[in-house]
């Protein structure tokens, strides 16, 4: 059983998990995910970059400092590159569109929760940029 934890992300993804294998909380207050992130430690955790938007790079911190080893996923309408380098940079295992969130969802979190990154080829090559100029 795979536990997740879901922030800022509606009920309606539910339907999505109901044959899975999986546990699935749903929080709408980033206060109260943090805190259950900590109590529950779940194993994948993904998060609606428009709860926190510009702060949402420190709150990947903040959940990865509670609960280290959880996996997180980062969704959005629409992110650019920098914006997804920033989240990946931050600690973020992966990003998805919101729009084709209900297609991939458990797949993604499936993949992630094996320990794999959930990015495109493009994102791979943007992070290796940034490490071979380090």
């Amino acid at each position: 059983m795979i536990n997740v934890q879901a922030i800022g992300i509606t009920e309606q993804l539910s339907q999505v998990f109901d044959k899975e294998e999986m546990n699935i909380s749903f929080f709408d207050d980033d206060v109260q995910a943090l805190n259950a992130a900590e109590q529950v430690q779940p194993s994948v955790i993904v998060l609606n970059f428009d709860m926190r938007q510009a702060e949402t790079y420190d709150y990947i911190r903040l959940l990865l400092k509670v609960s280290a080893d959880s996996k997180v996923i980062v969704v959005a309408n629409k992110l650019s590159d920098d914006e997804v380098l920033a989240c990946l940079i931050a600690g973020a295992k992966g990003y998805q569109s919101l729009s084709q969130l209900d297609h991939y969802a458990v797949k993604m979190i499936k993949v992630i929760d094996a320990g794999e990154a959930w990015v495109t080829r493009k994102m791979v090559a943007k992070l290796l940029e940034v490490l071979v100029g380090q």
